[in-house]
């Protein structure tokens, strides 16, 4: 787990920039991306997505899966100092997510939904119309918060751009 951590938080301190935000925990990474960045395009967002994950699998020896949905992010925080000395490597001690928990709590409800299919990658609808991606081999309807509303998720094996 530590050789994923580390692998993890080198690739997005240092080569994935439609990605602002990353966070690492037990066997888990949570990445962060504003459609609203320059050079934002759903080709180069998952490109980036799937480079960065087949990069992992490859440092770390292992197969992993993925979930991607849409969902809300946080405003910065404005009362948090701009510079954290003291702390080790200059971090703060506290890490407000910018993630909502409603998104990372539909990681879990897809997880436990369609673990079953074993796929690679679960990827919400509403982020995959227009991405050019591979045809699914399987989608299914999960209700997904915060009104259960039933959302297709698509999943996919192997890579998802025909340069993998």
């Amino acid at each position: 787990m530590i050789k994923m951590h580390n692998h993890a938080v080198a690739k997005i301190n240092h080569g994935l920039p439609l990605h602002s935000h990353g966070y690492v925990w037990n066997d888990s990474v949570l990445l962060l991306s504003y459609t609203t960045e320059q050079n934002w395009t759903k080709k180069t967002f998952f490109t980036e997505l799937d480079d960065f994950k087949s990069f992992i699998e490859q440092q770390c020896g292992a197969a992993m899966y993925a979930i991607s949905v849409k969902g809300l992010a946080f405003p910065d925080d404005t009362t948090a100092p701009a510079v954290f000395n003291g702390q080790i490597a200059n971090q703060p001690r506290a890490v407000v997510l910018k993630t909502s928990s409603w998104a990372m709590a539909n990681c879990f409800i897809i997880e436990k939904a369609l673990k079953h299919h074993r796929a690679d990658w679960y990827i919400d609808s509403r982020i995959t119309k227009g991405a050019n991606l591979p045809r699914p081999f399987a989608s299914e309807k999960v209700g997904l918060l915060p009104k259960s509303e039933a959302r297709n998720i698509h999943m996919f094996r192997g890579r998802l751009h025909a340069g993998g």
